[in-house]
């Protein structure tokens, strides 16, 4: 899928701010639970999951600049 496609992120990791795309959300199940997490391609090109907690549209930031 191209980038320009997908929404841009922030994830808060480990207390630092990272730069990705999101791809879309992933449920894992693990003994008998499930969890649902985002897959998120940061800038370099890997792929890594997160919880959803720590994940920021950009794309929201923007707009809700723009209103105040």
């Amino acid at each position: 899928m191209k980038k320009n496609k997908l929404r841009p992120v922030i994830v808060h990791d480990k207390g630092e701010k990272r730069k990705g795309f999101f791809h879309r959300f992933v449920f894992q199940m693990a003994d008998y639970k499930t969890d649902t997490r985002a897959l998120i391609e940061l800038e370099d090109g890997r792929l890594r999951y997160y919880d959803p907690f720590f994940v920021q549209f950009a794309d929201r930031i923007a707009n809700d600049t723009k209103k105040k």
